[in-house]
């Protein structure tokens, strides 16, 4: 909304219902994003997804900790490949549906490739 600062007449009056559909996503993800959609339950909601965010860093910590070979500071033994089929069908699922999250996979995969296997440091501390 414009307001003349003189008169306080309004010169421009642009709301919700003049958005376009991909204005009107973003603007519904703003609130749902800052808690005010739904009041209290997206608040709670939110919440949760917070605590499981926090939940899942931590527990990754323990088990990497728990796996990681004994009196060294690296990565645990790689499982199998057959135990790591779901894993890699979710993986390829999650990069299609969130683009940069499929981006930042293959980048990692081609740091991997490129620099940490043919670095012998490299490849020594991430392998044990």
């Amino acid at each position: 909304m414009h307001i003349d600062q003189y008169t306080g007449a309004v010169l421009a009056d642009y709301r919700y219902d003049n958005y376009g559909l991909i204005g009107k996503m973003v603007a519904w993800g703003i609130t749902l994003h800052t808690g005010t959609q739904f009041g209290v339950i997206n608040q709670i909601v939110g919440l949760i997804i917070c605590l499981g965010i926090i939940l899942v860093a931590l527990s990754g910590f323990y088990l990497w900790w728990k796996r990681k070979p004994k009196r060294e500071l690296a990565a645990p033994k790689a499982p199998g490949i057959q135990k790591m089929k779901p894993f890699l069908i979710l993986m390829i699922g999650l990069g299609i549906i969130f683009p940069l999250v499929g981006l930042s996979l293959i980048a990692v995969l081609l740091l991997d490739w490129l620099i940490i296997q043919r670095v012998s440091p490299l490849k020594k501390f991430f392998n044990a």
